[in-house]
């Protein structure tokens, strides 16, 4: 199984849903809100995914420019993997940032899932394949209308349940 995920929401502790929205309907946005605190359950996630999972199936996707999404992954340590930044100025929901990945790395979407934590991420997904599994982290926003793969309350939870279901 290859793995996406989400840097917001996921792993930094920031919630662009509402803004990103917005800009999607059009209205003009300024930047992004960034940060690099992260969640709490992100660090021994990655651990625990990382002893399953190679680090080239493993990408993360990024709602920032190239240059921001570089600084960030550098001060969490985690530079070493692929991503996939926003420099087309379109992030989610769209299946910009989905045509970019699969071109870059020519994976099958049915031995794909992506981690979000917003209904964003899941629309993006499925803008670009419905194959693509999507698994919902309960963070800021409720994804479950919107019937994701799996919802979990945590990534904790989520690691536990991809290891019943031998997804890992």
């Amino acid at each position: 199984m290859n793995f996406v995920i989400w840097l917001d929401g996921v792993v930094l502790k920031v919630d662009l849903t509402d803004v990103l929205y917005r800009k999607y309907k059009g209205e003009k946005i300024e930047g992004l809100e960034v940060t690099t605190e992260v969640f709490p359950d992100w660090s021994p996630f990655l651990e625990k995914l990382r002893q399953k999972v190679s680090n080239d199936k493993i990408v993360f996707l990024s709602p920032y420019d190239k240059e921001t999404t570089k600084k960030v992954m550098e001060s969490l340590a985690i530079a070493n993997f692929s991503y996939v930044s926003n420099d087309d100025g379109i992030t989610k929901p769209s299946k910009i940032p989905y045509k970019a990945l699969f071109d870059m790395t020519r994976w099958d979407p049915v031995e794909t899932m992506t981690i979000g934590s917003s209904p964003l991420d899941l629309l993006s997904a499925r803008f670009f394949d419905s194959r693509i599994k999507v698994a919902c982290v309960k963070r800021f926003q409720d994804c479950s209308r919107y019937s994701p793969y799996i919802m979990a309350d945590n990534l904790e939870k989520l690691y536990e349940i991809l290891m019943r279901l031998r997804k890992l």
